[in-house]
């Protein structure tokens, strides 16, 4: 459980707390995306806000918490000193904080691979250490609060939004390793983590971005999976919670027809009695982002945010607050929504702040030069340790003489804001030792046929992010016409390597030993290139079963009626 505060702690939140007036309460429960109007909310390309737009935002909206679009820099960290001098109350400062996503060659965060890996490696001491290093380091740019673990199990492999961002499918793994990621943390209080997406996503073939997902479970088997995953989230004092834009029919009396089901963001069935109530998790609920047609199909835009107060939401994730504050002043004046509603969520985020220290210092200590070096080897051993081979059939790694020519293919599909854009780092691996390197990227098969005879070896490298907001997991269209899919019939020497998300062998059922190496870091591209050549034994095992089709009889008489 969380923590009660200190004396001193209380005194600061009952002070500042009585000392706001309802303006600053209401500010307290909105988190924009953006200093504005959020029409371009997800798009990548946006050009960070500005000081001036912030304050001139903050000046007239006396919000109590902003989320950072941009890689944490020593520009950022002004950037948000600058901001914390104009703030009358300490502002929490968010950021998207998962591993894979995050440490961008602009940034000096280390870089680590997804979640995923954790599973695949299992060594919780490394899953702990790793969410450590995350949480210092980002504590010296001025971040607080991190939407991170994704606590759900993958029991879809379909699903889009889970994923490699997922522990893994069996519930016990996951549980295990997000209670260390949640330690790692918040430790001495140095970040707040957030358990997403309640009441689980990972069963669901449907994206939140598209539409309300749905948790299908019987309650007597939630409990024993989901609802045991977030009662260990909780008991090990997860300071946020973060429902997702997904529905729990069983629970919410929708078991005959459960796309009737409102999404956890607006049922306070579920924010409330069953999180609060039955799971005793006392601290600070922030919604998944309002702009998902998952929470957009069932209230206007005029609606929603008061909808979403009242389902038991204490902070409104990524609305127009130019907007929404209005709707919030309009609603308490009508007596819709009442002071003590508002001023119980502004208590809980006061509370928040205060768990953190940012009364007493906003920002962290640079992290030492011993620190960084524990930090890197931290992310080396958990690559190292995560790389699996799937469908291993006891061929020996490659072999190759002194200056062979070797040919790396990438195969490349992503988010543009996941890093890398390339996998350069697997270049520059295989040039150190001598080979001489071609590569390419998406070729065409022209390309292909041309020069596949040329090479001692060939590396097919597919960088295939989860492409959320597309609906699907499947090899995307905008790849080239795949007949890099059988270059193993072709050449002795072919090694498949996925470096995002592994599920793709269900597009390739013909191959074996194929490695994953479940992210894209420098230190996953090197252990892949060591796996490769016989250098490392793969330690990882994947922590999913591995997709097949499901071949079901057809119902002739359902058609026949239909």
């Amino acid at each position: 459980m969380i923590q009660p505060l200190t004396n001193q702690q209380t005194a600061w939140v009952e002070k500042t707390l009585d000392a706001m007036n309802l303006e600053q309460r209401v500010g307290h429960l909105m988190m924009p995306y953006y200093p504005g109007t959020p029409s371009d909310w997800g798009s990548f390309d946006e050009t960070p806000p500005t000081i001036e737009e912030w304050t001139e935002h903050l000046n007239k909206y006396p919000l109590g918490s902003i989320y950072l679009r941009e890689a944490p820099t020593e520009e950022a960290r002004e950037k948000l000193i600058a901001l914390q001098e104009i703030s009358e109350i300490p502002l929490l400062v968010a950021i998207d904080l998962e591993p894979g996503l995050t440490g961008a060659e602009d940034s000096n965060a280390t870089q680590f691979p997804f979640m995923m890996a954790t599973g695949s490696a299992d060594d919780p001491f490394l899953t702990y250490h790793m969410a450590r290093a995350m949480a210092v380091e980002h504590r010296y740019f001025g971040l607080h609060w991190t939407f991170s673990p994704v606590i759900d199990p993958n029991f879809n492999f379909q699903n889009p939004i889970t994923n490699v961002r997922s522990v893994g499918e069996p519930p016990d793994l996951v549980e295990r390793h997000i209670v260390r990621f949640i330690r790692g943390i918040q430790d001495e209080n140095v970040m707040a983590a957030t358990a997403k997406h309640f009441p689980g996503d990972g069963l669901d073939f449907r994206d939140q971005h598209l539409a309300t997902t749905v948790n299908h479970l019987p309650m007597n088997q939630w409990r024993e999976t989901y609802g045991k995953i977030w009662q260990s989230s909780i008991d090990s004092g997860v300071m946020t919670v973060m429902p997702g834009h997904i529905s729990l029919p069983d629970y919410q009396g929708f078991s005959e027809n459960p796309d009737e089901a409102p999404p956890a963001t607006l049922s306070r069935l579920l924010q409330v009695e069953l999180l609060r109530q039955e799971l005793g998790f006392q601290g600070v609920v922030i919604s998944d982002a309002t702009p998902m047609i998952g929470m957009t199909a069932w209230a206007s835009n005029s609606d929603r945010i008061v909808r979403n107060i009242l389902a038991g939401s204490d902070v409104y994730l990524f609305g127009d607050s130019a907007r929404d504050f209005d709707i919030v002043m309009e609603a308490v004046c009508a007596g819709r929504l009442s002071e003590e509603r508002v001023r119980r969520s502004a208590r809980r985020v006061l509370e928040l702040k205060a768990r953190l220290g940012l009364d007493r210092d906003p920002f962290g200590p640079k992290p030492s030069g011993e620190q960084r070096s524990a930090f890197g080897v931290t992310a080396r051993t958990l690559a190292e340790s995560a790389v699996a081979v799937i469908r291993e059939d006891g061929r020996p790694p490659v072999s190759l003489e002194p200056g062979a020519p070797v040919l790396t293919v990438t195969i490349k599909f992503v988010v543009p804001s996941v890093h890398p854009q390339d996998l350069e780092v697997v270049d520059e691996e295989l040039t150190k030792r001598g080979f001489e390197v071609d590569h390419l990227i998406n070729p065409s098969n022209a390309e292909l046929a041309e020069m596949t005879s040329n090479y001692d070896a060939l590396f097919v490298n597919m960088l295939v992010t989860p492409h959320m907001r597309l609906g699907t997991l499947r090899l995307p269209g905008g790849i080239p016409v795949p007949q890099w899919m059988s270059l193993h019939q072709e050449h002795p020497q072919v090694v498949y390597t996925t470096f995002g998300n592994p599920y793709v062998l269900f597009e390739m059922p013909q191959m074996n030993n194929l490695v994953a190496t479940f992210g894209a870091s420098g230190d996953s591209q090197r252990a892949a290139v060591m796996v490769w050549l016989g250098e490392l034994a793969a330690q990882g095992r994947a922590p999913f079963t591995e997709p097949t089709v499901s071949v079901k009889p057809i119902d002739l008489n359902r058609l026949n009626n239909v």
